[in-house]
């Protein structure tokens, strides 16, 4: 088998415009809640209720796309994606969109299961290490890419921008059904591999939990925390945490090469996770604000190793084939678990004992998240 770049570069847009999905609400939300009655509380949860469904339903989809075909999960993902697209754009009230989120994300779980499996199919396995890095960018990369957008022409209304997503997902979904040969997915496509074929990926779904956990945590308080003890204006605190968390796409980039030098996966990951918040640590410090600034972008640069290291290492840990596509269903599971998890829990820690103990937490999770990483075990 030769390595497809074409259908590669093919798949990662494919999930770059999926992510987007979640990068799409965050601009429309006063134009929502005037038109749509919606409250702070459901504009809260019509951005994360994709991530909500992704840890309910991650690892059965996993299962599910391996037994009907990575590809035909792949168009099925992307047609549900469209149709909640058309029932938000047609949303009379809070209550439809809220129901064509929750639909959203039904689809984009499927794609995100079977965006990697079908990619570490689609590459010869000396290229596995810098294919799914580069599938580890696409969250970021979507939710950047639909954030910009979608504040761009925000003044075309929410209606007309759901219904450019509708028509960019069924285009899609055409795409998959022309571009992409079914024998890719089918030839290894079996019944549901045995529970002690996913034994071996515990420890990998553990420490992409924990990674999972801490980005979120820091990426999502770092406003509030620039603002509350630097005192920065709410705009220039989002803007400077927009800008160091993008940082994350160069770490998971330059981990493809790392892998291809001989740097195992679990040890990458592992780096990534301590190296990250020791960095947030010192930040949270009383340095300079230029200081804080770099280290931060420097802290997130490093976290993008892992999620790199976690994709690159699924065909690795996987006992057979058939396993592919569960173990990205868990991958997928633990990682929403830990972006659910992560603001309430850094928030509560700092209620309870003030930021300056913020770092004591984050290290904590660092450390049981470098243990499990480091307990990754090559099965093949």
């Amino acid at each position: 088998m030769t390595t497809s770049w074409s259908r590669i570069a093919l798949l990662y847009a494919i999930g770059v415009l999926a992510a987007g999905q979640l990068g799409v609400v965050p601009p429309l939300v006063p134009d929502l809640q005037r038109d749509l009655g919606l409250s702070l509380a459901g504009a809260g949860m019509a951005v994360s209720v994709i991530t909500l469904v992704g840890a309910v339903l991650g690892l059965p989809a996993g299962g599910w796309s391996q037994r009907i075909g990575h590809v035909r999960a792949l168009a099925i993902g992307l047609a549900i994606m469209a149709a909640a697209a058309a029932l938000c754009a047609a949303a009379p009230d809070a209550t439809t969109l809220l129901a064509g989120r929750t639909l959203a994300g039904i689809g984009y779980l499927l794609v995100v299961v079977a965006g990697p499996s079908l990619m570490a199919l689609t590459a010869e396995p000396r290229h596995h290490a810098i294919t799914l890095s580069l599938w580890g960018t696409f969250v970021p990369t979507g939710i950047a890419l639909a954030g910009l957008v979608t504040a761009s022409f925000a003044g075309a209304g929410w209606r007309a921008i759901f219904a450019v997503d509708l028509v960019l997902l069924a285009a899609a979904v055409l795409v998959v059904v022309v571009a992409v040969p079914r024998e890719v997915a089918t030839e290894r496509r079996g019944d549901k591999p045995p529970i002690g074929a996913l034994a071996s990926s515990l420890p990998l779904a553990a420490a992409f939990f924990c990674f999972a956990l801490l980005f979120l945590a820091v990426a999502g308080l770092l406003p509030t925390w620039l603002g509350e003890r630097r005192g920065l204006a709410a705009d220039d605190a989002g803007r400077i945490a927009a800008i160091t968390t993008a940082f994350g796409i160069a770490g998971s980039l330059v981990a493809g090469s790392l892998m291809r030098a001989g740097v195992s996966p679990g040890r990458l990951a592992a780096i990534g996770l301590l190296g990250s918040m020791v960095l947030a640590a010192l930040c949270f410090s009383a340095l300079p604000l230029p200081m804080v600034v770099v280290g931060f972008a420097l802290s997130f640069a490093i976290g993008g190793l892992v999620p790199a290291a976690t994709f690159a290492s699924v065909p690795l840990v996987a006992t057979t084939p058939r396993a592919i596509g569960p173990i990205n269903g868990l991958v997928a599971q633990a990682g929403s678990l830990g972006s659910l998890a992560g603001p309430p829990a850094l928030a509560l820690w700092v209620g309870w004992t003030g930021w300056p103990y913020a770092p004591v937490l984050l290290l904590t999770i660092a450390v049981i998240g470098a243990a499990a990483a480091l307990a990754v075990r090559k099965t093949r």
